[in-house]
C-alpha cells in the first residue's frame, strides 16, 4: 500500500443478487495531498538480494508478477506509503490448466505476495476441494493505499500504506457460488470456519466480523511484527 490514492474496492453480488456493502476497512483513505502521518519513518527499503529470492519463491508458488495497472502511480522510495519489493499481480496458477484470480489487481510489497500465493494454493483451494467446489476467484480484493488505520487523523500509519495488508471480500467457486466471508450464512460456516483458521495460522494479523465495526463488511490479513511474535487473531465466525 509519491502516496497513492486508495481505489474504489470491487463489490460483488452477493447470494440474493443484491450487493455487497463497500469495505468500511481498517484504514479508511487519508488525503493524498497532506497524509497526516508524514512524520513517520518510512519502512526500510529490500535488499535485492532478499527481493530477487522472494520472487523466485512468489513464482514457485504460482504467483505471476504483472505490471501495474495504467494510472497506478509507483510508491515512490523514502516515503511513508513506500512499499518494500512491490508486487503488483492479479492471478494465482494452481496448475498448468487451472488458476485462482483476484478481481483486480493488487499491488502488495512482496513479502506479503509470496505468503498470499501460498495461502491460496496450499489452503484456500484445497478448502473448496474440501467443499465440493474448485476456487475461481477472491473477489472485493484491497491491498496498498496510503492512509491511517481507521481513517483517522493523526493515527499510526496503516498496514495498507506500505503495502504490508490485504482486504478480502468472498470466495467464488468455478460453478459459482459465492462465500462471504462477512456474511453471516450457517450454509457457509464450516468453510469460512476453515478459511479463519488457515488464514490465523499464516498472518500475523486477521481482523473480520466482531474484531470492530470497521471489520464488519471484511476481513483484514497483514504480515504486522509486533514483539514477542506476539499474533492478532479476531474474526467472529457465525
Amino acid at each position: 500500500m509519491t502516496a497513492n490514492v486508495p481505489l474504489p474496492v470491487p463489490r460483488p453480488p452477493t447470494a440474493d443478487g443484491q450487493s455487497a456493502p463497500k469495505p468500511a476497512d481498517s484504514e479508511g483513505a487519508s488525503s493524498p495531498t497532506s497524509p497526516p502521518f508524514a512524520e513517520e519513518s518510512p519502512p526500510p527499503a529490500m535488499d535485492p538480494a532478499a527481493l530477487a529470492a522472494c520472487l523466485s519463491d512468489f513464482a514457485a508458488r504460482g504467483g505471476e508478477v504483472i505490471a501495474p495497472p495504467a494510472g497506478d502511480t509507483p510508491a515512490q522510495p523514502g516515503g511513508a506509503c513506500s512499499i518494500p519489493g512491490p508486487v503488483t499481480f492479479t492471478q494465482v496458477r494452481l496448475s498448468e490448466e487451472a488458476s485462482v484470480r483476484l478481481e483486480s489487481p493488487v499491488t502488495v510489497r512482496c513479502t506479503l505476495a509470496r505468503e498470499l500465493a501460498a495461502w491460496i494454493r496450499d489452503d484456500l483451494a484445497p478448502i473448496a476441494k474440501r467443499h465440493g467446489g474448485e476456487l475461481a476467484q477472491l473477489t472485493g480484493v484491497g491491498g496498498h493505499a496510503c492512509r491511517t488505520r481507521n481513517g483517522q487523523p493523526g493515527a499510526r500509519i496503516s498496514e495498507h500504506a506500505s503495502g504490508n495488508a490485504f482486504d478480502l471480500l468472498a470466495l467464488r467457486f468455478k460453478d459459482g457460488r459465492l462465500v462471504e466471508l462477512w456474511r453471516a450464512d450457517e450454509a457457509t460456516r464450516e468453510i469460512r470456519e476453515e478459511v479463519k483458521a488457515s488464514a490465523c495460522a499464516r498472518f500475523r494479523t486477521v481482523l473480520g466480523p466482531g474484531a470492530d465495526s470497521a471489520h464488519a463488511d471484511h476481513v483484514h490479513l497483514d504480515l504486522r511484527e509486533r514483539r514477542n511474535d506476539w499474533r492478532m487473531c479476531q474474526w467472529d465466525v457465525k
